[in-house]
C-alpha cells in the first residue's frame, strides 16, 4: 500500500495509465518475440514482429483495465480508512484499539484530552491499568471484571463504570464499552470510555439536594404534606405522619383524609384542595379544627398552594400546618389576663428604667382620679409622697437585682385628697426591654382593722382560753391561756383540727350534735371535757360561737373556754358526799336505790335476773359497848373492805345503809348458786376474827336475799323482802343466810 508507485498511478488518468501499459507491453513483447525470432531462424522477420505488437496491445489493454479497477478499488480502501480514522480522531469519545496481545494500537484525541495519558505512556493493557487504577484492590476488581464481560457466551460486554485515574491527578467516573472485532481485523478490540463524571456529579448534587430539601421538610417544625388532584397523599414529612396516626410516612402515601384520624374533618380538607386546584391561588393562614390521633381536638393555622409541574399544570396541592392549639390557649389566657388586669380592683401599671409610667389600668385612672392620657408618660414621685425621684435609682437597683420591694405609702388624687396605699414592685426583662410592674393596694379599710385588730387582739390575751379557727376547724391562731390551759404552743395547734382536744369521755354522737347545733343557732355553751397534751382530761366551760361572712356562710370560729377543774373537784366531792357513806366511803341509801333501779331496766330489757342481799352484823352492839365507838367504827371499815373482796364485777355494788346495815346488789345472775356462792363466801370472810389495834373481835352477819322477778319487781319491794328475808335468818339463828321466803334458815357452813 506504501508502494512509491502506486499512489501516482492512483492520481494518474484511465488513458495514462492505457498508454504506459501498451509502452510496457510492446517494450516486453517485442523484446520478446525478436530474442525468438533470432533463436529459432537466426533473423528477426516482420510477422513476428507483428504478432508481438498485436499480442502486446491485447494484454496492455487487459492488463490497464485490471489495474485501473484495483487501483479505484485502493483508492475507495484508502478513503474509507481516511474517513474512519477521521471520524475516530474526531469524535469527541476516549476510544482505544487493542490487538490480542493487549497491545494498544490506537488512542484518539478525547482519549488523551480526557486522561492526559498519550500513546507512548500506554504500550499496553497492563501499563493503562496500572496507572488508571492505582489502588490494587479496585486495579484486580476491575480485571476480574472485564474478564468476565469478555468470556461470556455469547459474547456481550456489558457496560461497566468505573473510576479512572488521569494523569493529572484527577479521579474521573467512566463507563466503558468493550467490541472484539473478530478474526478478519486480526482479534482487535475496539474500547469506547464514556465520561459520566459530570453526570455523576449531577445525579450526587440531585441527590444531596433532595437529601436536603428532605431534611429540611424533616426539619422544620412545621407539617408538610402534597397531593394529587384526587387529594391523594404523594408525600409529607415524619411530624404528618405522626399527627395522622400512621406509624411512618411510607404508610400514608396513597391514602386519602377519610382514612386518618381526622376523617371527620375529611371533606371540609377536599373542599379546600378543590378551591386550590381549581382557583390555581393559594389559601394562606387559615384556621381550621382537627382530630388528633388520640381523639383529641386541635386547632391548625394551614396554608396550601397549587402544585404545578414544569409546564405550569396544576398536578396537586402542596400544604403545610402548625397545630396553634397552645397558642390559641395562651391567646385566650393573654387575653382573659388583660381583662382581668384592666378590670381588677387593684391599681396596676407599668414603669420603664427612668420611671415613666408606660401602662396603667382602669381601677388605677380612677383610685388616682386622672384619665389614661394624664397618667401615661407621669413618674409615681408626682402621686406618691413618700418617693422622690432621687430615690428612683437605688430602688431600681433592688428591682433589678430581683428584690420584690414592698411600699407602704400615700398617693395624692387629682382632687388632692390622700390615700394610704401598699405598692409591691417586680422586676422583669422582656427581650431588649426592662420594665417593672407595681400593683398598688388601697390599705384605708386594712388600716382601720388594724387598729380594731389591736383591740381585738388586746382583749384576746384575756384570761379565757381562747382559739380561732377557719370554717373547717382547722386552728388558725391560739392565745396565751389556750396553750397553759392545753399544753399546745401555736406550733403544735396552728394548722391542726381542734378535734385535737376531743377526749374519750365523750362520743362522736356528742360532737356531732355539739358542731349540728353551732352551726345552725350560731352558738353553742357547755360543758367540756377536754384532753391536755400530756393525755390528762380536764373540764372546761367552753363557748363557741361562728362567724359568718357577708353572704351569711360560716367563715370562721371562736371558742372560748374555762377551766372549771376546781369546780368541778368541789362539786364531786360534794356530789360523792351526798351519794357515800362519810365512814366507809361505800354508796349510801340513794345511791344503792338510783344502781338497782337502772340495774331492774336492764333486766327487764335483757330479760334476765338480779339478787339484793341484805346484811346485819350480829353482836355489833356489845363491840361498840365493850370496847367504844371508835372501834366499832374501825370494825365498820373492816367489814366494808372485806365485803368489797368478796364481789370482783364492776356492776356489783356494796353499800352500806346504815349502823350494821349493809346491802350487797348482784345484777345479771344466771341463778341462786350464783348469789348462794357469793353469800357463803360473805359468810365466811365475816366470820374471821378482825384485829382491831389491840383488840381480836369476832362477829357473825346474817344475809336475807331477794331475787328478781321472783320476789319482787321494783326497788322498795325488793328491799322490803331482803330485809324480811335477813329477820328471818337472824330468827333462824344469826350467821347464815335466807331467800325470801324461805321457811328454814341456813347457818355458814352449810349447803
Amino acid at each position: 500500500m506504501n508502494f512509491a508507485p502506486i499512489p501516482a498511478l492512483q492520481h494518474s488518468r484511465k488513458w495514462q495509465v492505457w498508454l504506459l501499459a501498451v509502452v510496457l507491453a510492446l517494450l516486453l513483447t517485442e523484446t520478446i518475440v525478436a530474442a525468438m525470432s533470432w533463436l529459432l531462424r537466426g533473423v528477426i522477420t516482420w510477422d513476428y514482429l507483428l504478432t508481438g505488437l498485436v499480442a502486446s496491445l491485447i494484454v496492455a489493454s487487459l492488463v490497464s483495465g485490471i489495474t485501473v479497477l484495483l487501483l479505484e478499488k485502493m483508492a475507495s480502501l484508502d478513503r474509507n480508512i481516511l474517513q474512519l480514522n477521521t471520524i475516530i480522531d474526531a469524535l469527541p469519545i476516549p476510544i482505544a484499539l487493542f490487538d490480542a496481545d493487549r497491545r494498544i494500537l490506537r488512542l484518539n484525541p478525547a482519549f488523551s484530552n480526557a486522561f492526559g495519558y498519550l500513546a507512548a505512556d500506554l504500550p499496553d493493557v497492563e501499563t493503562w491499568r496500572r496507572k488508571a487504577y492505582p489502588d490494587s484492590d479496585y486495579r484486580y476488581w476491575v480485571t476480574d471484571e472485564w474478564q468476565r464481560r469478555l468470556n461470556c457466551e455469547p459474547p456481550r460486554f456489558e457496560p461497566l463504570e468505573l473510576k479512572v485515574f488521569c494523569k493529572n491527578g484527577i479521579t474521573k467516573n467512566v463507563v466503558v464499552t468493550v467490541t472484539p472485532l473478530g478474526p478478519l481485523c486480526d482479534h482487535l478490540h475496539l474500547v469506547v470510555l464514556y465520561d459520566v463524571s459530570e453526570r455523576v456529579e449531577a445525579m450526587n448534587a440531585l441527590a444531596e439536594s433532595r437529601n436536603l430539601l428532605q431534611l429540611v421538610i424533616e426539619t422544620i417544625p412545621l407539617r408538610v404534606f402534597w397531593k394529587d388532584r384526587a387529594s391523594r397523599y404523594l408525600g409529607c414529612n415524619a411530624l404528618f405522619a405522626e399527627d395522622s396516626g400512621a406509624p411512618d410516612v411510607a404508610t400514608v402515601i396513597g391514602k386519602v383524609d377519610t382514612q386518618l384520624a381526622w376523617y371527620r374533618q375529611a371533606e371540609l380538607y377536599r373542599r379546600d384542595d378543590r378551591w386550590v386546584i381549581e382557583s390555581g391561588q393559594a389559601k394562606l393562614a387559615y384556621e381550621e379544627p382537627q382530630i388528633t390521633s388520640d381523639h383529641g381536638e386541635c386547632v391548625l393555622r394551614t396554608s396550601k398552594a397549587p402544585l404545578r409541574n414544569r409546564r405550569g399544570e396544576t398536578i396537586g396541592v402542596l400544604g403545610v400546618y402548625d397545630d396553634i392549639t397552645e397558642f390559641k390557649q395562651i391567646e385566650s389566657e393573654l387575653w382573659f389576663t388583660r381583662a382581668m388586669v384592666d378590670k381588677s380592683k387593684t391599681a396596676f401599671y407599668w414603669l420603664d428604667e427612668n420611671g415613666r409610667i408606660t401602662y396603667i389600668n382602669d381601677y388605677a385612672c380612677e383610685t388616682l382620679g386622672y384619665s389614661r392620657a394624664e397618667l401615661l408618660g407621669m413618674f409615681p414621685w408626682q402621686f406618691n409622697l413618700d418617693l422622690s425621684e432621687a430615690d428612683w435609682p437605688m430602688l431600681w437597683q433592688r428591682l433589678q437585682a430581683e428584690e420584690i420591694v414592698v411600699l407602704e405609702s400615700r398617693h395624692r388624687r387629682k382632687d388632692g385628697t390622700l390615700v394610704p396605699v401598699e405598692v409591691t414592685g417586680h422586676y422583669i426583662r422582656y427581650g431588649d426591654r426592662s420594665l417593672m410592674f407595681a400593683f398598688a393596694q388601697n390599705i384605708s379599710e386594712r388600716k382601720q382593722a388594724e387598729t380594731q385588730l389591736r383591740i381585738a387582739a388586746t382583749a384576746f390575751e384575756s384570761q379565757e382560753g381562747m382559739a380561732i379557727t377557719d370554717a373547717d376547724a382547722v386552728i388558725l391562731k391560739i392565745n396565751l391561756s389556750f396553750s397553759e390551759m392545753t399544753g399546745y404552743t401555736p406550733a403544735d395547734a396552728v394548722g391542726r383540727n381542734l378535734n385535737l382536744l376531743h377526749s374519750d369521755i365523750h362520743d362522736g354522737r356528742f360532737y356531732d350534735e355539739v358542731w349540728s347545733g353551732l352551726r345552725r343557732n350560731g352558738v353553742w355553751q357547755g360543758e367540756l371535757w377536754n384532753r391536755h397534751k400530756n393525755g390528762t382530761v380536764f373540764p372546761v366551760w367552753q363557748t363557741m360561737t361562728a362567724v359568718r361572712g357577708a353572704d351569711g356562710a360560716i367563715t370562721h370560729f371562736v371558742a372560748a373556754m374555762t377551766d372549771i377543774s376546781e369546780r368541778k373537784a368541789i362539786e364531786d366531792h360534794v356530789h360523792h358526799l351526798a351519794h357515800h357513806d362519810p365512814l366507809t366511803d361505800l354508796p349510801n341509801r340513794i345511791l344503792l336505790s338510783d344502781r338497782l333501779r337502772q340495774a331492774l331496766a336492764q333486766a327487764r330489757r335483757e330479760q334476765t335476773r338480779l339478787a339484793l342481799i341484805y346484811l346485819d352484823l350480829d353482836q355489833f352492839k356489845p363491840v361498840n359497848d365493850s370496847y367504844g365507838h371508835d372501834i366499832g367504827d374501825l370494825l365498820l371499815q373492816d367489814v366494808a373492805c372485806r365485803l368489797r373482796a368478796c364481789v370482783r364485777r364492776e356492776s356489783d355494788t356494796v353499800s352500806r345503809l346504815g349502823g350494821d346495815e349493809f346491802v350487797v346488789l348482784l345484777p345479771q345472775i344466771d341463778g341462786e348458786r350464783d348469789v348462794v356462792a357469793i353469800s357463803e363466801k360473805i359468810l365466811e370472810a365475816l366470820s374471821r376474827p378482825f384485829s382491831l389495834e389491840q383488840y381480836a373481835v369476832n362477829i357473825s352477819t346474817s344475809l336475807g336475799i331477794a331475787i328478781y322477778p321472783n320476789h319482787g319487781a321494783d326497788v322498795k319491794t325488793l328491799m322490803k323482802h331482803a330485809d324480811q328475808a335477813m329477820y328471818q335468818a337472824k330468827c333462824a339463828g344469826k350467821g347464815c343466810y335466807r331467800f325470801y321466803g324461805d321457811s328454814a334458815a341456813t347457818p355458814a357452813g352449810d349447803g
